[in-house]
């Protein structure tokens, strides 16, 4: 039987040995390596270049990159993350400051009511313009508030005084818009028409047709003649043009002759009214208090000196 080989002792130690210093130590924070792979003699007997034959088939892994102290690794960009998380503020700075808030709309206050709501309507005819008129100026005055049909005649049905012809009439007529499917208030012109059908007799309008034509100035004050006037032109329910002509022809001579020398006559019965009362204050200033502008008409006190110097002397 042949002795076995020193060499083949010193083979198994150095194959050993080699198997242990191939590990590579394991360090704190790193994986440890896999177990390197060796590769068996392909025969019973002893080689003796096997320690040279031995190799790893595996390379132990990288480690793993450090970055210096101090320094910021890059930050990878990201679309939806950079948009869904926002830095609140800028690193070691102060806060950006908010926008300043809108300010509320504030609601528009309610217009204020002006003038004098008119006193409610019985039902008598001798006042049924005088409340008309008073009605509609109040509407007027006040066109912010009452700018459409229906406030208007809401509001002028609560002006006929309850108990009375007047109020019997606003109930029926609140009876019938609310009797109507769907309810319908109509026009604001068609209210006055009933109102005046009901409440202003045709004899009375003819009637104070007939007075702004034949009530004259004559020998009266203008304002006491005026007022007179005007409470049958308020009567009379006609246009502006028929007034206007009507004052000219009711009007003192004299009076009326000033008018008409005026470069621009006013238009209206208003404007009229104003510069009339204009020239009688100033004829009155400055020939003393007298009981008409008529008197003071030269060639008139002349005629009234020669009737007196003929009846003096028969």
């Amino acid at each position: 039987m042949p002795k076995a080989s020193p060499l083949l002792g010193k083979s198994k130690l150095s194959t050993t040995e080699v198997s242990q210093t191939a590990t590579p130590p394991v360090s704190k924070g790193k994986a440890p390596a896999p177990p390197p792979t060796r590769t068996s003699a392909s025969s019973s007997s002893p080689q003796p270049t096997q320690t040279a034959s031995l190799s790893f088939t595996t390379k132990p892994p990288a480690p793993p990159s450090r970055n210096p102290k101090g320094t910021t690794p890059p930050i990878k960009s990201n679309p939806s993350a950079s948009t869904s998380k926002l830095p609140l503020h800028p690193p070691g700075g102060n806060p950006p400051v908010p926008p300043p808030a809108a300010p509320m709309a504030q609601p528009n206050p309610p217009p204020h009511i002006l003038g004098t709501a008119p006193e409610s309507y019985n039902g008598k005819g001798d006042t049924a313009i005088t409340f008309w008129n008073s009605l509609e100026n109040y509407f007027t005055v006040n066109a912010a508030t009452f700018d459409t049909d229906k406030k208007k005649v809401l509001s002028a049905l609560t002006y006929f005084k309850q108990g009375t012809q007047a109020g019997d009439w606003a109930s029926d007529h609140i009876a019938t818009i609310l009797a109507a499917n769907p309810v319908n208030y109509g026009m604001w012109q068609a209210f006055k028409d009933a109102f005046k059908d009901q409440f202003i007799p045709l004899e009375m309008q003819n009637e104070a047709i007939q007075n702004i034509h034949n009530t004259p100035q004559r020998n009266w004050e203008f304002g006491e003649w005026y007022q007179e006037w005007s409470r049958y032109a308020r009567r009379a329910n006609v246009d502006e043009a028929t007034k206007i002509y009507a004052f000219h022809r009711a009007l003192d001579t004299a009076l009326h002759n000033k008018l008409l020398q005026i470069s621009l006559m006013p238009n209206t019965l208003a404007g009229l009214v104003e510069k009339a009362r204009e020239f009688n204050k100033n004829w009155c200033t400055f020939t003393g208090p007298t009981r008409g502008f008529q008197q003071q008409n030269p060639h008139i006190r002349e005629i009234s000196e020669e009737e007196s110097e003929i009846n003096a002397f028969p």
